[in-house]
């Protein structure tokens, strides 16, 4: 079946309200469902509002807790550690991002690594809220267990993201989001749901074999080789090696784990622009340079050489205008989660 087109506000209105019939706070609830929307209007539906189902099971169980008491020490100039006491994740990173940039107004740039939390989406949003604020940001986390070290055949690693942003003036700001596995494993699980087969360079069977079946994927594979593994590898450290947090295999399965909390560790960093020179001295830096970048020759086959994070830019404007498509196996998902907490699901 084709998917439905719903409205960002009618899906941002479902996530709140069932988030709210399981204690969350209203402006909590309010955030999560923002962000998770987010991901759909900018194409990362793997990320989206689909994700409220998991959310909201965990939530019930106790899993992750709705009211947390978050404690931020300070430790440096620029630099602190935020306790997340279990929170939802987005709710945690976006207040992570928040004592960054507060950190990089006073000292140049901020840093907070997050422990005790949980899975929070697709990083960009958080490193697009300190470009809004005239600083760079950096956000990585590590993840649960789906992808091999280089040379290996047996999981070690989270797919591991890492997202930074950066404003400029005319031009779109540069917003590289990316998981440092080939794919995140989100891509290979709604393949086997959709009966689709994968790229041989994705996944890997139990004995470390490349597979198309995405049925029968056990791993995905580090992005280019040994790079991909290093900076995979990079992450880990930063977000769990810092905080004391578990690393790759000692964090718990979301989707199906559903007696214990997850021990997750985020990293952000802002970097305050006006340290370095004028703010808007440095937008016309950017817009020169990318300027000069959309003007190189081009392949043949190829209309337009695009900044990182451009195409999420338009498919949002063109999904603001049209509504988000949601699969019908996501809206079954979501109809049941809704019959369940008396929150109609808008499809």
């Amino acid at each position: 079946m084709a998917p439905t087109l719903i409205t960002a506000e009618a899906l941002r209105a479902f996530g709140k309200g069932v988030l709210q019939k399981v204690g969350v706070p209203e402006e909590d609830a309010k955030i999560v469902a923002e962000i998770l929307v987010e991901s759909n209007l900018r194409g990362i539906d793997t990320h989206g509002i689909y994700l409220s189902n998991l959310y909201v099971r965990r939530l019930e169980k106790g899993l992750i807790n709705p009211n947390p008491r978050f404690s931020f020490e300070r430790k440096r100039s620029g630099v602190g550690i935020l306790d997340a006491d279990f929170s939802l994740g987005q709710v945690s990173t976006l207040e992570a991002a928040r004592k960054a940039v507060e950190l990089a107004k006073e000292a140049g740039t901020g840093i907070v690594a997050v422990k005790n939390s949980n899975h929070f989406g697709a990083a960009a949003y958080y490193a697009e809220y300190c470009t809004k604020r005239d600083c760079i940001g950096m956000v990585m986390s590590d993840g649960e267990c789906d992808v091999t070290p280089f040379g290996g055949r047996d999981k070690f690693m989270g797919t591991n993201p890492i997202c930074c942003c950066v404003p400029a003036g005319t031009h779109p700001w540069f917003c590289m989001d990316m998981a440092t596995s080939e794919v995140a494993f989100g891509k290979v699980r709604a393949a086997a749901e959709a009966g689709k087969t994968i790229p041989p360079n994705w996944a890997v069977d139990r004995n470390g074999k490349p597979v198309t079946d995405a049925t029968k994927a056990y791993a995905v594979v580090p992005m280019s080789g040994a790079k991909g593994y290093a900076i995979s590898l990079m992450i880990e450290i930063l977000s769990s090696r810092l905080t004391g947090m578990p690393y790759g295999s000692h964090i718990i399965r979301k989707f199906d784990d559903w007696e214990n909390r997850a021990f997750m560790g985020h990293f952000v960093q802002a970097i305050d622009i006006g340290a370095f020179c004028p703010v808007e001295e440095f937008k016309r830096r950017m817009d020169e340079f990318f300027s000069d970048l959309k003007n190189q020759p081009r392949m043949e086959g190829i209309d337009e050489i695009l900044i990182p994070g451009e195409p999420e830019l338009r498919i949002k404007m063109q999904r603001e205008k049209e509504g988000c498509p949601i699969r019908e196996e996501d809206a079954a998902l979501l109809r049941k989660l809704g019959e369940d907490f008396g929150v109609p699901f808008p499809a």
